[in-house]
């Protein structure tokens, strides 16, 4: 699954005008967006995305940082992860996604994590298997 998301994350990047790498840290903390899918493939897929990734994807769409956190956080969510469906889906994995939930703080219990960077700055996407 991960390699959907992966994609999914490029794809966003460059919709943007941008690039996603490797991060080269870990993703400590951040705003979180969570999403559930189910169907073939039944997990909580978590987004942790810090301020400045934030600021950069903001800048990005709007030329500005002047932005509403949890509508960003949960837009970012639902583009990345309705991505990454309509490429499960070319593979023949169908599951369907829920609202993204918006969270400041919370701890997460996880079993596989993806960090990357855009433009430099890290993210992470978490996976917890239902």
């Amino acid at each position: 699954m991960e390699k959907f998301f992966i994609k999914a994350a490029e794809n966003f990047a460059k919709s943007i005008g941008a690039e996603i790498d490797n991060c080269k840290g870990d993703t400590k903390e951040g705003f979180i967006s969570e999403i559930d899918i189910r169907g073939d493939e039944n997990l909580d897929i978590y987004l942790v995305l810090p301020k400045d990734v934030l600021d950069t994807v903001s800048e990005l769409l709007f030329g500005d940082t002047d932005y509403d956190i949890e509508d960003l956080t949960k837009e970012i969510a639902n583009l990345i992860v309705g991505n990454a469906k309509v490429l499960a889906s070319e593979e023949d994995i169908h599951f369907n996604i829920s609202t993204p939930k918006f969270f400041d703080k919370i701890d997460i219990d996880y079993d596989k994590k993806i960090d990357l960077s855009i433009k430099g700055k890290c993210f992470s996407i978490l996976f917890k298997e239902i």
